[in-house]
């Protein structure tokens, strides 16, 4: 008999996904697991699959899940700071990362402990998306107009814009590093156009990366690290995090590592029964 699973991503992010879901389903359907695609709102649909991949950046997915005994991948936490970018500066603050001073946008101007140019920042926001730089208060008051302050964050700006490094945790472990540049823009990301190479994560990465793993114990994340004053600073955790600059910059096949990895884990319960 197949047993099922569920992959779950928000609605509008599956066509732009479509390869790397149906590279998984082919995957897991080798291993005798029928891999069900499904969105929030349709996924309690199915009350008890094997375990769930939740890619929809929906912290509650996740919890409905493992209220239920049924293992998530990503866990809930893992998922809710990992789509908050002031959880995200307050857990690195609480490890002892290097950081970027952060405050909530409804700070009053006079707290706020920098000058500009400022980082504004969506706390939802992924891959490049919700982030602007005001070079003023009038830039900022245009950036936060209609909006509400207590979703977008202030960020000291670093010395080294357009310079970053994502590195990719599976299970814990740092497998690959990738630098991104941008001549043009601020933020380096990828699908924003930014150049992408392949290079060694150093032991200051491995370090931060590390004492995330050891905090939240996700299964697979981005952690994206950005240059100031000469060293790496931890930036942002990317819960969801794409596979394009794998696939394009290095020989790893990470669908297949990921999916080994789901399987492993998933079969120290032995009525998972994952071949």
């Amino acid at each position: 008999m197949e047993k099922h699973a569920l992959l779950v991503y928000a609605k509008k992010d599956i066509e732009k996904n479509r390869w790397f879901i149906d590279r998984l389903t082919s995957l897991f359907k080798e291993r005798g697991v029928d891999l069900l695609l499904k969105t929030p709102e349709d996924c309690g649909e199915i009350p008890d699959p094997l375990f769930v991949i939740n890619r929809s950046r929906d912290p509650y997915v996740s919890r409905f899940y493992e209220e239920k005994g049924i293992e998530s991948f990503n866990n809930s936490e893992t998922v809710r700071i990992g789509n908050d970018k002031l959880e995200e500066y307050e857990l690195f603050k609480k490890l002892g990362l290097p950081v970027m001073e952060t405050v909530c946008a409804d700070t009053p101007a006079e707290e706020i402990p920098f000058s500009f140019p400022i980082i504004v920042k969506e706390r939802a926001g992924h891959g490049g998306s919700g982030v602007f730089m005001a070079e003023s208060a009038d830039d900022l008051d245009r950036i936060l107009e209609g909006k509400n302050p207590a979703e977008y964050i202030f960020q000291e700006m670093c010395d080294e814009p357009g310079i970053d490094v994502r590195l990719y945790i599976l299970g814990g472990k740092t497998i690959a590093a990738i630098k991104r540049t941008s001549e043009s823009d601020f933020r380096s990301n990828f699908s924003l156009g930014g150049k992408a190479e392949a290079m060694e994560p150093d032991d200051e990465m491995l370090s931060a990366a590390g004492a995330v793993c050891e905090e939240l114990e996700p299964d697979y994340i981005g952690l994206d690290l950005i240059r100031n004053k000469g060293g790496w600073v931890v930036n942002e955790i990317e819960d969801a995090a794409g596979a394009r600059m794998l696939y394009s910059e290095t020989d790893l096949d990470i669908a297949r590592l990921y999916m080994c990895h789901i399987c492993e884990k998933s079969s120290q319960n032995a009525e998972n029964g994952i071949e």
